[in-house]
């Protein structure tokens, strides 16, 4: 039997290669900030969970008292938030040994800026650390009204 190689067909699967690569390229890797454009004045907000904070543990967070996601195994939040001072409160779900502990963080946001924080659990408390990672993980987008 003879093998026939067209340059045609070999055109065609090395641009689809190529097309594939550079796909692959763009999407590596999840890019939390936003981009200027995107916040048009105002400042971007990431939280993620720390890798160990625990199976059955959420990690509620309030920013300004408002209560706005509970975050599961996995889970990141992302938001664009208007500039100024703001508190932000997080705390574990459900608490453990009965107590309900908030750990307060106050901030301010400059606008054009992104800010990323990790949480971290130890047996009682949760502390929010500067910075993220990277995370290959669900966003729970905020759709402001």
């Amino acid at each position: 039997m003879k093998k026939i190689y067209s340059s045609g067909k070999l055109t065609v699967l090395l641009f689809a290669l190529i097309n594939l690569a550079i796909v692959a390229a763009v999407q590596a890797g999840p890019n939390t900030d936003y981009s200027r454009s995107e916040l048009r004045g105002n400042s971007g907000l990431t939280i993620f969970r720390v890798a160990d904070y625990g199976n059955h543990n959420g990690l509620a967070i309030y920013i300004d008292g408002i209560p706005i996601v509970t975050l599961s195994r996995g889970e990141g939040y992302r938001a664009i938030v208007r500039p100024g001072n703001h508190v932000i409160k997080v705390m574990n779900t459900p608490s453990p040994y009965g107590k309900t502990n908030f750990t307060e963080r106050r901030l301010h946001l400059a606008p054009g800026q992104n800010y990323s924080f990790t949480a971290m659990w130890d047996v009682e408390t949760v502390t929010l650390e500067d910075g993220g990672y990277m995370y290959r993980g669900f966003y729970r987008p905020f759709y402001p009204n």
